[in-house]
């Protein structure tokens, strides 16, 4: 089951980055324009919302199932120096919680910004938030301190 879900969790980033991304652009275009948000926008956001809660469940059962989070916390003293340790067992759970959180509370608040020209400058102040918060603890290929291939194949 653990191999399923990081094959899955690892995959699916892929998904999670294209929706931030493209939601950021799409924000910032109609930010722009002075365009009104309305339900319709709002729709979009609640979609990238769930896009994130999904992978979010997906990391979480991953995070239950794994030997590297379970040797963190059985071992604590011994792992806060360990830098692949505490990523994995501490600070990247703990940065996409606080993520995905953030994008459940401001998809909660942006409703309040319907039918106004202010909303996406609302959605986009938030949305870079939440992409600064995940994309800096995404283990990247290129991270030197905690890297992990861009796709998995196994």
């Amino acid at each position: 089951m653990y191999t399923f879900l990081l094959n899955c969790h690892s995959w699916f980033r892929w998904l999670v980055i294209i929706n931030l991304i493209g939601i950021l652009a799409y924000v910032w275009q109609h930010k722009k324009q002075q365009t009104v948000f309305t339900n319709q926008h709002y729709t979009l956001i609640k979609i990238t919302n769930v896009v994130l809660t999904v992978q979010f469940i997906i990391g979480i059962s991953l995070f239950i199932d794994s030997s590297i989070a379970k040797a963190f916390w059985q071992q604590l003293p011994e792992s806060i120096s360990m830098r692949q340790i505490r990523f994995f067992g501490l600070e990247h759970p703990f940065m996409m919680i606080l993520g995905v959180g953030l994008s459940n509370y401001f998809t909660y608040k942006i409703q309040d910004k319907l039918n106004t020209k202010d909303g996406f400058t609302y959605a986009f102040k938030w949305i870079l938030i939440i992409i600064l918060i995940i994309f800096s603890s995404i283990p990247w290929a290129f991270s030197p301190l905690t890297s992990r291939p861009n796709f998995r194949f196994f």
